[in-house]
């Protein structure tokens, strides 16, 4: 399947780019553990190195150029802003093992006007800035495949709520996580990441139903292949070069897929939106009342749902890309 590197790609870059825009804005809040944000910064890190060399083998402009939907004008514009995205990672998290007052309880220090302070946020913001600037290219690059809703504008919107929802959801994870060594923390961390999470799944509801599609809307023009009759004499050549033509064995028994679109359609529905919000929800109402290990049982099964459903949505989204 030839879209299933371009799915894992756009997965990996959705998760990475929201999962560091949540850590920023709760850094930014001061509202975490330093070192929750020094050990997930680092992760991070990892993650989007990884999605960076992901993107250099399998997402180049060469080959998303050969793939006639996709917009070629924006495929030479992907690199920059998701390389940009991965170097300024390392200023921001070298500011934050320079600044030992980082975090909670930052401000009451008096580290809230610290240059150190001001340079960590700074470089967190022009991270998150390219990586939504990369968020922005993936979705110009894709709009083409579903242009009748309002000329593409929902679907470069998918790409923002699948990055809030993938991203925050595995950060809110981590700190949930961080809550059962250090159960004295504040509820306020966790509640407001969850419901980013839930926000993010709600647009993706909605974005959704907006755009009234969920697979690729070009299918491959079959009728300019070459029609090959039993009849035909030995002699006959193809009027279409050998390296274009596929013809199966006469033995060849036709695939049928296990899942229709239909199908898949509704699994998306259900492992994508239906069980992040109703687990989502559990979630947050667990986190208020300070039970953290519950929660982050809840948050571990959204983590699950919400990966395994965006690769289905990405998959039905390029299903007809030739």
């Amino acid at each position: 399947m030839i879209q299933l590197p371009l799915v894992l790609f756009i997965v990996m870059a959705e998760l990475s780019i929201g999962a560091f825009a949540v850590l920023f804005v709760l850094d930014w809040r001061n509202e975490v553990k330093r070192s929750f944000l020094v050990t997930y910064g680092l992760i991070y890190i990892v993650l989007t190195g990884l999605t960076y060399l992901f993107q250099q083998n399998f997402s180049t402009p060469d080959l998303l150029n050969t793939f006639p939907q996709l917009d070629k004008a924006w495929t030479g514009y992907l690199s920059l802003p998701l390389l940009l995205f991965f170097l300024l990672m390392l200023p921001y998290n070298l500011f934050l093992w320079l600044d030992k007052k980082a975090g909670v309880g930052g401000k009451k220090e008096g580290s809230g006007g610290s240059i150190v302070r001001v340079l960590r946020l700074l470089s967190g913001g022009l991270t998150t800035l390219a990586g939504l600037a990369t968020l922005f290219v993936l979705g110009m690059i894709y709009r083409p495949i579903a242009p009748n809703n309002l000329l593409g504008v929902f679907t470069v919107a998918t790409f923002f709520a699948a990055a809030l929802a993938l991203g925050g959801v595995m950060t809110a994870m981590w700190l949930g996580h961080w809550y059962l060594v250090t159960p004295a923390l504040s509820e306020k961390p966790l509640l407001f990441a969850t419901t980013l999470v839930l926000v993010g799944v709600l647009l993706q509801v909605i974005f959704a139903l907006s755009s009234g599609t969920t697979t690729t809307y070009a299918q491959p023009d079959k009728s300019t292949a070459p029609a090959i009759s039993a009849t035909a004499t030995a002699g006959a050549q193809p009027t279409t070069p050998t390296s274009k033509l596929q013809v199966k064995p006469a033995t060849d028994v036709p695939t049928v897929a296990p899942l229709g679109a239909d199908v898949m359609g509704w699994l998306r529905v259900l492992i994508a939106f239906v069980m992040p919000l109703v687990l989502g929800g559990l979630a947050w109402v667990l986190v208020r009342g300070r039970s953290f290990q519950s929660a982050t049982g809840m948050l571990y099964l959204v983590v699950v749902c919400a990966i395994a459903g965006e690769a289905i949505a990405r998959g039905l989204f390029l299903m007809g890309l030739s």
